[in-house]
């Protein structure tokens, strides 16, 4: 599932110049209160579940999804009467989860899986200031790893001593 991971990162990173930080997510968000190693605003992505079906001749089907929480640090007003400028600042969130959306919605960039389908958006709450929205994109993978690789070796060769025949 790397090539997954892997196809993903490359894609944002050339899509959505806007994300300053984007890894797989191995808990920075989580774990490392109040200075997550991150830049803002970020994307984290993990293949949080896979469902497997049997393809035959040791292939196997699954239906992954792929989770992408995306986080700023909500450092401007949004308020009714705030100045615009600061609105326009707080809700441009919300047009990097539609760049992130754009880039990602019916893009495959490997044979070994479809295209990716957004299914969920949802937002986490905090109480530390970061915004975080997880949008979840599923993908049909085929997984033909434990195909054994035929290896070919020579054929022996039949010698014949004529002087025993």
């Amino acid at each position: 599932m790397e090539i997954i991971l892997q196809g993903v990162q490359a894609r944002l990173n050339s899509k959505v110049p806007e994300l300053k930080y984007i890894d797989e997510d191995w808990g920075q968000l989580d774990y490392y209160y109040p200075n997550p190693p991150v830049k803002w605003p970020c994307s984290l992505i993990d293949a949080t579940a896979a469902t497997w079906s049997n393809a035959g001749n040791l292939q196997q089907l699954g239906l992954v999804q792929v989770k992408i929480r995306v986080a700023d640090m909500k450092l401007t007003n949004s308020s009714a009467k705030a100045p615009s400028g600061q609105k326009t600042v707080s809700f441009s969130f919300f047009v990097l989860l539609r760049n992130i959306y754009k880039a990602l919605h019916g893009w495959s960039g490997d044979e070994s899986y479809t295209a990716l389908i957004r299914t969920a958006t949802n937002r986490v709450k905090r109480e530390d200031g970061v915004r975080i929205y997880e949008v979840t994109f599923t993908t049909n993978f085929t997984d033909n790893s434990a195909v054994e690789q035929l290896e070919t070796s020579p054929k022996p060769t039949l010698r014949f001593n004529v002087s025993k025949l």
